[in-house]
């Protein structure tokens, strides 16, 4: 019998679909879904594969009808939510019913009229005006029931008050996501935790992204401010705490940035161990009053150094009265160097790093840590530090036993100059990503000819980046 195109295998329609597109320049385009169910799949999976209801606009609402659908939301894998917009409209819409009594119109009356709306908002404008939020929410509730196969949840809470229709709304999204999800990202305070997480939930999850958002005081003063970060520190232990915990065995990618002032010391001596921890990121205040305890970051680090890959550490400024920028810098650096001593205290504490991203501090403290990690390292990312070309030997001389090992580099350097690129070129010939911060770029090189001898022409195409900050 003759072979017809159903006979064909889903991985060889896939690779006509990614010839289609390389030939159009773009996505699979929808008059392609009738081909077979391979394309109209893909289709799907090209158009409602990353959802991100961020605003509300005709798109979203188009977007919002269509996922109605069970058979189009099912192709849902990544949604991004900023809830600010639902926030306005609850706001907008307890207003509309305090301004319906009588003495609120009689005020309204004195009032001068609200101001035109810019022409280019205006379509905006109407759309929100028609809406209520309990409206955008039941039609957000229903695309969620339908969407039964989303890995990838991005929600920003932020300053979303907890009514019984936006808790009906977290409900819903937990028990749709509970058995999919393998990444969650949360943006909030850490009271408003408990509303998103729940203990049972997400059990198959990976990677956690938890950024704990700045606590806004209604009462100012020192007791206050003591009683706040002490209620913080208890939720943290209630609620963040055992929620992490629940996923010792999954867990593989923990993400850290908090911008409020409780002390995270507690945090990472209570959280872990993980069997599989891979990657780390912590973008916290490093100093004293949001960490009182560099060991409990080392010893968290340390404790999974035979499986952590990845570190990425991203200080924070101190949270203290602002002066200038150098002296901000100055006390970050400080912040920093601190972790760097505590963590020369435990010599294979780098033994299984392949990516370590973080600032250079004291540089022999630097230059330290990086010789134990340089056995295994592929990827550096070394910021907050302006290399001459004397220190950057010191650097690239750590690979010399291995030149080819490190694939990619980020620094920051004065002047991107012809010896520069000549340095780098002989120390590190196996780079395929190089990204340069310079202060200035010599005008005197000329990329066609004099780097054109160099390690570049394997670079793949925009992987030379200088960056001017």
């Amino acid at each position: 019998m003759p072979t017809t195109g159903d006979d064909l295998a889903p991985e060889i329609w896939l690779s006509i679909a990614d010839e289609v597109t390389a030939y159009t320049g773009g996505r699979l385009s929808s008059r392609y879904m009738a081909v077979n169910r391979v394309f109209f799949n893909l289709y799907l999976d090209t158009v409602y594969g990353d959802v991100q209801w961020t605003k509300l606009d005709e798109a979203m609402m188009k977007q919002l009808k269509r996922l109605q659908e069970s058979i189009i939301a099912s192709h849902v894998r990544s949604l991004r939510i900023h809830a600010w917009f639902i926030d306005y409209l609850m706001k907008r819409d307890d207003k509309a019913n305090q301004s319906s009594s009588l003495p609120a119109r009689i005020l309204s009356f004195f009032n001068s009229s609200p101001a035109e709306p810019h022409p280019a908002n205006r379509a905006q404008t109407k759309l929100m005006s028609s809406l209520s939020s309990k409206t955008i929410m039941d039609l957000m509730i229903s695309a969620i029931h339908n969407m039964k196969n989303v890995i990838e949840y991005h929600f920003e809470l932020r300053d979303l008050r907890l009514t019984q229709d936006s808790s009906r709304f977290l409900v819903a999204a937990r028990q749709a996501f509970s058995s999919s999800l393998r990444k969650l990202s949360v943006h909030t305070t850490i009271f408003k935790f408990k509303s998103i997480l729940a203990l049972s939930d997400f059990e198959h999850l990976e990677e956690l992204e938890l950024h704990f958002d700045y606590q806004c005081h209604r009462i100012h003063g020192e007791d206050a401010h003591k009683a706040s970060k002490f209620a913080e520190a208890q939720e943290l232990k209630g609620t963040i705490i055992p929620f992490i915990n629940r996923r010792q065995e999954t867990l593989q990618s923990l993400t850290v940035a908090s911008y409020s002032m409780v002390d995270l010391s507690d945090f990472f001596k209570s959280i872990g161990p993980f069997r599989s921890l891979r990657r780390l990121s912590a973008n916290i205040c490093l100093d004293t009053k949001q960490l009182s305890e560099s060991d409990a970051l080392v010893n968290f680090i340390y404790n999974h150094r035979n499986s952590l890959f990845e570190l990425d550490i991203h200080p924070r400024p101190p949270e203290e009265d602002f002066v200038n920028a150098d002296d901000t810098a100055r006390r970050r650096k400080e912040s920093w160097v601190r972790i760097q001593k505590s963590l020369l205290a435990h010599r294979d504490v780098a033994r299984s790093l392949d990516s370590l991203h973080a600032p250079v501090g004291d540089l022999d403290a630097c230059l330290a840590l990086l010789a134990w990690s340089t056995p295994t390292l592929t990827h550096l990312s070394l910021n907050d530090r302006i290399f001459d070309m004397e220190d950057l030997k010191r650097v690239l001389n750590l690979f010399a036993r291995n030149p080819f090992r490190l694939k990619s580099l980020l620094v920051w350097v004065q002047d991107l100059t012809v010896p520069l690129l000549q340095l780098l070129a002989s120390r590190l010939p196996g780079l395929h990503s190089l990204v340069l911060l310079c202060e200035m770029c010599s005008t005197d090189i000329d990329y066609s000819f004099e780097v054109s001898g160099l390690f570049f022409s394997r670079l793949p195409d925009g992987c030379l980046t200088p960056m001017a900050y």
